[in-house]
C-alpha cells in the first residue's frame, strides 16, 4: 500500500476494490461508499467516531490520487443514520439502495443487531458491506455480500475467558473459581453468551454466581452492581 495512503484508509480501498465488479469497464469518476452507523440515539457516539475516521480515509485515499485501479477515480463518502433501532436501521439500509442505486458498497452498522436487520437489505441488492459488528449470525447465513472484518463471539468468548483468569491469577495470586455475568440483550451480546454456556465456562472451571441482562439504554447500573458485591 503507499505509504502516504495510511493504514487508516484500508476499509475504503478495500470497499473499493471488493466494488469492482459493480462499475462499468469505463472508470468512473467518483467511486460512492456509504456508511450505516448511529450518528443519532444512545450509541451515537460510537458512530461518530467511525464516521471521523472513514472521512480520514477517503481524504487519504483522494489526495493520494484516487483509486488507481479504477483511474484515480475519487473516493465519495454517503452517511446513513441507522438511528437507535433495528428498524430504523433496516429502514435507512432501504433508503441508502433505493436513493444510490449505483453504490460500489458500504460498512457498518456497529451495533450487531443492527447490522443483521441491515445486511438483509444490503444481500439482496448485492451491495459489498462490510462490517465490524461480531455476531456470529451475521456471516452464518451463507450471505455472498457481508464481510466480517472482526472474530466472532464465539472466537471472542473462547479467547477472552481464559486470558481473564491468568491475569486474575497474576493480580491476586489465586484464580477465580466464580464470576458474575452482566449484559445486555443486543445480538452481540447474546452471541457472546453462547459458547459461554455451551463450553467456555466448563472448560475453565468457573461457576456462574451472579446472572443479570438488560434492554439498553442504561442509566443506572446500581441494581445490576450491587448482587455482585454481595456475591
Amino acid at each position: 500500500m503507499n505509504q502516504g495512503i495510511g493504514r487508516r484508509a484500508a476499509l475504503a480501498l478495500g470497499a473499493a476494490t471488493l466494488a469492482a465488479p459493480r462499475v462499468r469497464a469505463q472508470a468512473p469518476a467518483e467511486v460512492k461508499i456509504a456508511m450505516l452507523v448511529p450518528l443519532s440515539g444512545p450509541w451515537a457516539r460510537s458512530g461518530q467516531l467511525e464516521r471521523l475516521g472513514a472521512e480520514m480515509a477517503v481524504e487519504d485515499v483522494n489526495k493520494a490520487g484516487g483509486v488507481k485501479a479504477l483511474g484515480g477515480a475519487r473516493l465519495r463518502l454517503l452517511q446513513y443514520d441507522t438511528q437507535d433501532s433495528a428498524e430504523k436501521a433496516k429502514d435507512g439500509a432501504q433508503r441508502m439502495v433505493a436513493e444510490h442505486p449505483d453504490l460500489a458498497g458500504g460498512f457498518g452498522c456497529w451495533l450487531s443487531t443492527f447490522t443483521l436487520a441491515a445486511t438483509e437489505v444490503t444481500e439482496r441488492a448485492q451491495l459489498p458491506w462490510f462490517t465490524l459488528s461480531y455476531s456470529d449470525a451475521i456471516t452464518g447465513r451463507g450471505f455472498r455480500y457481508v464481510f466480517q472484518t472482526s472474530p466472532t463471539a464465539i472466537a471472542q468468548a473462547e479467547a477472552t475467558v481464559p486470558l481473564v483468569m491468568r491475569l486474575a491469577q497474576a493480580a491476586g495470586g489465586k484464580r477465580p473459581a466464580k464470576l458474575a455475568i452482566i449484559g445486555d440483550n443486543t445480538a452481540s451480546s447474546v452471541s457472546f453468551r453462547k459458547p459461554l454456556d455451551g463450553h467456555v465456562l466448563k472448560d475453565n472451571n468457573l461457576t456462574v454466581v451472579v446472572d443479570k441482562t438488560y434492554t439498553p439504554p442504561l442509566s443506572d447500573a446500581t441494581t445490576l452492581v450491587q448482587p455482585v458485591r454481595g456475591a
